[in-house]
């Protein structure tokens, strides 16, 4: 490698069915790398930025992985969306001994030392939202998602999220990812039927628009039965068609409506790197703070290689527009500040439920219970 310049990986898609999410993380990372960068790289050395377009498919995640390994010369990469996507990774960085940064939130129940996580594990987002849901609406709940591997475990846990509080699944569905109206109007006649109290939604990509937008077309009321989601962010809200999001229900550690000193900033810096209208999402947010972090790490042990890049990764912080962020050294997984929110008819994201403080990331959902008590004291926003 050479010593001029830390080589990274970025492997976002900026064609593809979950392209209008992934191009928020991309734009995130390089802003990233480029404010790194612009206070002189880390030890004098800049840090270049090696990128492809994946598409979306996994299969090509998994090959350009190999080739920033293998032919570029890198240790480190930024990247993924989808679960398939990093599962399709994971084995390339582990035989290379490289280290994969995932900015994504999860289906939990994975841990891998070449992997550092640092989108939501289940307790961090599907507790609270599943809290809210019960609370507010019922416990009756429709589960739909696309037909791969996080909206099957996504849904299994918060099904089973609701038999704790007492309630029941009514219903199960799952559709194509390259998802089309025939599906969607399936979809709705099963939940019509079903009568649930709540939907929850783990639809990726372009399919989640085209649902909410037909679920208000059918004249539902997100009132009386709203959607509840812990995939659906501020790009998916964008492709909707104006009000199909209003009033439905979103879980995450970040909104771009927080008012945050930091975050104020970093809502410019973004609007600047990726553009004036380009959401900022959640996925956003982890991409960006994972690569200071990175840096920091790297700062602290003089090398990309991953041993000595962990042990100093596991010993910092950094000021996300979050909150202060840090990875737990016992399973790889980031300490995020929950949010459960509710969009609005502008198409932004106000919350309405906020524990206010930092949470142990528990991917393997072993400290359930404590954490149930936990949030019911937590503080709810009206």
């Amino acid at each position: 490698m050479s010593n001029s310049v830390w080589k990274v990986g970025v492997l976002f898609s900026e064609t593809g069915v979950t392209a209008a999410v992934e191009k928020t993380q991309r734009a995130a990372t390089l802003l990233a790398i480029d404010e790194i960068n612009r206070r002189g790289g880390v030890h004098g050395r800049q840090i270049q930025a090696i990128a492809y377009d994946p598409r979306a498919r996994p299969t090509l995640f998994r090959d350009y992985a190999r080739r920033l390994c293998d032919e570029d010369g890198v240790r480190i990469i930024f990247g993924c969306k989808m679960s398939s996507a990093r599962k399709a990774v994971l084995p390339v960085v582990e035989a290379r001994e490289a280290l994969l940064f995932y900015p994504t939130l999860y289906e939990g129940f994975e841990y891998s030392q070449h992997c550092i996580y640092t989108g939501a594990a289940p307790n961090q987002n599907s507790v609270q939202l599943v809290n809210y849901l019960a609370t507010h609406y019922g416990k009756r709940v429709y589960l739909i998602g696309s037909n791969y591997v996080f909206p099957y475990e996504s849904n299994r846990v918060v099904g089973e999220l609701f038999r704790l509080a007492g309630g029941c699944v009514a219903g199960e569905r799952y559709l194509p990812l390259e998802v089309e109206q025939a599906d969607i109007e399936g979809a709705l006649a099963a939940i019509e039927a079903a009568q649930p109290d709540v939907i929850y939604s783990s639809l990726v990509g372009d399919g989640t628009a085209f649902f909410y937008d037909a679920y208000r077309r059918h004249g539902f009321d997100p009132a009386t039965m709203p959607i509840g989601s812990l995939s659906t962010n501020e790009a998916e809200i964008a492709q909707m068609q104006p009000g199909s999001a209003e009033g439905h229900i979103v879980a995450a550690p970040y909104f771009s409506t927080l008012s945050t000193e930091r975050n104020v900033d970093f809502l410019a810096a973004m609007a600047r790197a990726g553009g004036v209208g380009m959401p900022v999402t959640s996925n956003a947010e982890a991409a960006y703070f994972q690569v200071h972090l990175f840096a920091k790490a790297l700062e602290l042990s003089h090398s990309d290689r991953i041993e000595p890049l962990l042990d100093a990764l596991y010993s910092i912080d950094f000021d996300a527009p979050q909150g202060t962020v840090r990875v737990e050294r016992e399973n790889n997984h980031t300490y995020l500040w929950p949010k459960v929110g509710r969009v609005n008819a502008r198409g932004t994201i106000d919350v309405v439920f906020d524990p206010g403080r930092c949470v142990r990331p528990d991917p393997f959902m072993i400290d359930l219970q404590p954490q149930a008590a936990l949030l019911n004291a937590s503080v709810v926003v009206h």
